[in-house]
């Protein structure tokens, strides 16, 4: 791995060909919010000051729809082109500096049919984005990790009896698909240990109830790993196999750097890996220079961050070959 500075001193004429077009989108966003709010600020004073008032704040109702579109249209458009092309520039170049192999494509993601099947959620989106897909071989695994924001609609009725219609987040954050180089007989799963945290030895009631179909509650040897997650499975012994003493070592240590709710599963060859993150993946702030190097470093940390996954679950060495 090539040093930091060295990568950024390399990159830079690249990003000093992207500033001019965050300067523009800065300038037009100042203009237009101007244009937007001075208008509607006098309108609502003249609305109290006039007997029409009623007629003054529709003026100003209909102002601000209309300068939200202008805004939109003349000012927002220009930041999401920056974000774009700057997503489209920088992070290629960064994985190309991790492995060469992998691919990254910010319009792409995970297919929701995809998301559904990993059975790592109970609820199916009913409305659900993806992006910032990147994929390929890196060293002998494939995988293919992108930002995924899927949520269920759900309906609740006041008590006049009107219904609202609102939803709610299944999952915000990462999906990782890896290569396991296993032909799995059986489907394993593991999940945050909610109910045995929360209520106890009583708690185990709750556990077996929030499997998949066909799976059965595995109760592991290692306490530390039995406090924090609660295991499902359809072949026990095959379960065991996968979740050996030293995998059960490497989750833990990727729970402290992922967090508690990090979800794993082992089907089809493959392992499922999901952990939350709600602030923006890859994304460059408008609000600092193209240049900042700090901009780029945390970048360049973030790809690390999750791909190191591959190294921290020991993916890459073939103990077991498929069948």
């Amino acid at each position: 791995m090539r040093d930091v500075a060295e990568i950024i001193q390399q990159m830079m004429p690249t990003l000093e060909r992207l500033e001019p077009g965050r300067q523009l989108y800065r300038r037009r966003q100042k203009t237009y919010l101007l244009v937007l709010f001075i208008p509607l600020l006098a309108l609502i004073a003249i609305s109290f000051a006039i007997e029409a008032r009623m007629i003054g704040f529709i003026i100003a109702g209909v102002w601000f729809v209309i300068g939200i579109l202008l805004y939109q249209f003349r000012a927002a458009s220009h930041g999401q082109m920056y974000i774009t092309h700057y997503k489209r520039t920088v992070i290629p170049a960064l994985l190309e500096t991790i492995d060469p192999n992998l691919q990254y494509d910010p319009n792409s993601g995970i297919p929701s049919s995809t998301f559904v099947g990993t059975e790592l959620f109970n609820s199916s989106p009913d409305r659900y984005s993806t992006e910032d897909l990147i994929q390929g071989n890196h060293g002998k695994t494939y995988l293919q990790l992108a930002e995924i924001d899927a949520e269920e609609r759900r309906t609740r009725t006041d008590s006049k009896g009107r219904s609202e219609t609102y939803y709610v987040t299944i999952f915000d954050g990462l999906l990782l698909i890896a290569d396991f180089h296993k032909h799995f007989h059986g489907r394993t799963f593991v999940f945050p240990d909610k109910a045995e945290k929360t209520f106890g030895n009583v708690g185990r009631f709750f556990q077996k109830m929030g499997g998949r179909p066909d799976t059965g509650l595995l109760r592991l040897e290692d306490p530390e790993f039995e406090n924090a997650f609660a295991v499902y499975s359809t072949d026990e012994v095959e379960a065991r196999y996968i979740l050996s003493t030293a995998m059960l070592r490497r989750i833990l240590d990727m729970r402290s750097r992922f967090g508690d709710e990090v979800r794993l599963g082992f089907k089809e060859s493959c392992l499922f890996l999901s952990v939350p993150h709600s602030s923006p993946y890859l994304e460059p702030t408008t609000s600092l220079p193209a240049t900042d190097t700090g901009q780029v470093q945390n970048m360049l940390f973030e790809l690390r961050y999750f791909l190191d996954t591959v190294e921290e679950l020991d993916l890459n060495t073939r103990i077991w070959t498929k069948e």
